[in-house]
């Protein structure tokens, strides 16, 4: 039992960490992808004109 226990809190601290390491990256790409997006914008306008 206390092997099960210890396995199931080694997953949540896993799970923990990959939310703070995801949070992280998705605050850092932000400005990129909001560039993106405008490009994608601008492209797309210019084809159905």
């Amino acid at each position: 039992m206390p092997e099960i226990l210890e396995v199931i809190l080694w997953c949540a601290a896993l799970a923990t960490w990959l939310m703070i390491f995801f949070a992280f990256i998705t605050a850092g790409l932000k400005p990129f992808t909001k560039s993106i997006r405008r490009l994608a914008a601008a492209v797309f306008r210019v084809k159905l004109r």
